[in-house]
């Protein structure tokens, strides 16, 4: 390379820095202003063992970017202004996610914001270049929670399944399997939900270094989708048959978990092995270029790109005080919920003493009764009037036991009620308990502004209708639970019955304050 070929070389890395500064000002500029987003996001990946790999993302995708540093050069362009309505939208879910609460949204809308504002400021060629690090990014945000009630069952039906196909009698009651030798209990860790998000997560990354092709990408990467879920079937099953043939000595405490990663480790190496065959030479890559054709960073564009600077910086920093403005409504004052007058055909009943309430954390205003009418009916009613993180109306959580030790959960499912000039969906589990106490039926659903709804992600479009309209979130959660006897369906019956009688009185208990 001769003195001027180098001296043009130098240059260009230079103006690639150049060009690069003012996108990554802008990326610590959006984690500071929305630095609770971001500290909520960290404390999950420390908090929850599923998500520890969002420490990693980060330091990925800058190693993804920096591996196309030269191509930068070459793609770089004037900023692409049209963008920032993206990030503007991105403010916008932000914002949504803030008023009623929900950190998925907000941390899936601060990625967007990142994303879309680095896209804007280095325009679209070279967003193009650097598009896989860019929406890899994505996976920093701690999602799939979503997937372990079905991954669960997946997890008990096929464990299930294998034992009697290897000749041992099971009984399966819920989530809970009963041997000769001893109980199991499919849980949230058994799910295989780990194993799917680290899959799912190495294998793009594998897919993405290995392979040229859309179509073997595309295909590696349903197979490291299928493959552990697969796979944690075959490892509960052999957990189970470990301890059955052991007589319960072994993988039943820390070496199940142990056997479990091992397992999965296992199973990952033999698919990146298989990968392997197919892997593709790497296409010619500029950052190993010698020579890099001029650069495309020009004066006039570096000032377009400090303009969009500022106007996305504007853009940004509006979501806070847009936020704060919104939800500056004064509390609401809090008494006690008065008595519920039974209608006739019921009166009050003492506490039955079944040792179950809802675990529903953080209302205003609480109240449990008992009713008797064919049946006891218990009612907890849970109002929420000021709510604040940690304590509102539709949060994740499991609300059927409050003491799982005494109570087991072991069917739900939804009931559509049809009720005179409304209809109601309820959430039903059957709570079968474990020291001698009847098995109960339970009923829950919400109620904010005068909609009723079974469905927590209704609650909060709800919810943020309320605020935007009415500057304020409230709402109710409602719990009936009665004994099952010998058909559930008359359970049912007494039930619906106290619904039929007593919604509307239960909704003057909950407006009068």
């Amino acid at each position: 390379m001769s003195i001027s070929e180098a001296k043009t070389s130098q240059d260009n890395w230079l103006r690639a820095f150049s060009g690069m500064t003012i996108p990554a000002i802008y990326f610590l500029a959006v984690l500071a202003v929305f630095h609770e987003t971001v500290m909520s996001m960290i404390q999950v990946w420390v908090e929850g063992e599923t998500f520890a790999h969002g420490f990693l993302i980060l330091p990925i995708c800058l190693w993804l970017v920096w591996r196309e540093r030269a191509a930068l050069v070459e793609h770089m362009a004037k900023p692409a202004l049209w963008v920032v309505l993206l990030t503007f939208l991105g403010v916008l879910a932000w914002l949504a996610g803030w008023l009623v609460d929900v950190n998925l949204v907000q941390q899936l809308a601060l990625v967007w914001i990142a994303v879309t504002g680095i896209w804007a400021l280095i325009g679209t060629g070279a967003a193009r270049r650097i598009a896989f690090p860019l929406c890899f990014l994505f996976l920093a945000v701690p999602m799939g929670e979503g997937l372990i009630p079905p991954l669960m069952e997946l997890t008990a039906d096929s464990t299930e399944y294998l034992v009697r196909l290897s000749g041992i009698p099971v009984y399966r009651e819920g989530m809970y399997l009963t041997l000769p030798t001893g109980l199991w209990s499919v849980v949230e860790a058994c799910s295989g939900v780990r194993y799917l998000i680290a899959s799912f997560t190495l294998g793009l990354l594998y897919a993405y270094l290995s392979f040229r092709s859309t179509s073997r990408r595309v295909i590696f990467v349903m197979f490291a989708i299928l493959v552990p879920v697969i796979a944690n079937s075959l490892r509960a099953y052999g957990i189970v048959m470990i301890g059955h043939l052991s007589g319960m000595e072994l993988a039943t405490g820390v070496d199940h978990l142990i056997y479990g990663w091992v397992f999965f480790g296992v199973v990952m190496l033999l698919l990146f092995w298989v990968g392997s065959f197919w892997q593709e030479a790497e296409s010619h890559t500029l950052a190993e270029d010698s020579e890099v054709r001029g650069a495309v960073v020009y004066r006039s564009a570096k000032s377009s790109q400090r303009r969009a600077f500022v106007f996305l910086l504007f853009v940004i920093t509006a979501a806070p005080g847009l936020a704060a403005l919104l939800t500056s409504g004064e509390a609401q004052r809090v008494g006690g919920i008065r008595p519920l007058d039974p209608a006739p055909g019921w009166r009050v009943s003492e506490d039955p003493q079944w040792g179950w309430l809802p675990n529903q954390q953080g209302a205003d205003r609480i109240a449990h009764q008992y009713y008797l009418g064919d049946s006891v009916v218990m009612v907890s009613l849970y109002q929420y009037l000021n709510q604040v993180p940690g304590a509102e109306l539709a949060s994740s959580g499991e609300a059927w036991r409050a003491d799982r030790a005494a109570w087991r959960l072991v069917k739900e499912d939804t009931v559509d009620l049809a009720m005179v000039g409304k209809g109601i969906s309820v959430d039903e589990a059957e709570l079968v308990n474990t020291s001698g106490q009847p098995s109960l039926l339970v009923w829950t659903w919400y109620r904010v502004g005068n909609e009723y709804t079974a469905n927590p992600y209704r609650v909060k479009l709800l919810e943020a209708k309320q605020v935007l309209f009415e500057g304020g979130r409230a709402g109710s959660r409602f719990f009936l639970a009665t004994p099952i006897g010998e058909d559930k369906d008359t359970s049912r019956l007494t039930m619906e019955a106290f619904v039929q009688s007593h919604l509307e009185r239960l909704e003057v208990v909950l407006d009068t304050r």
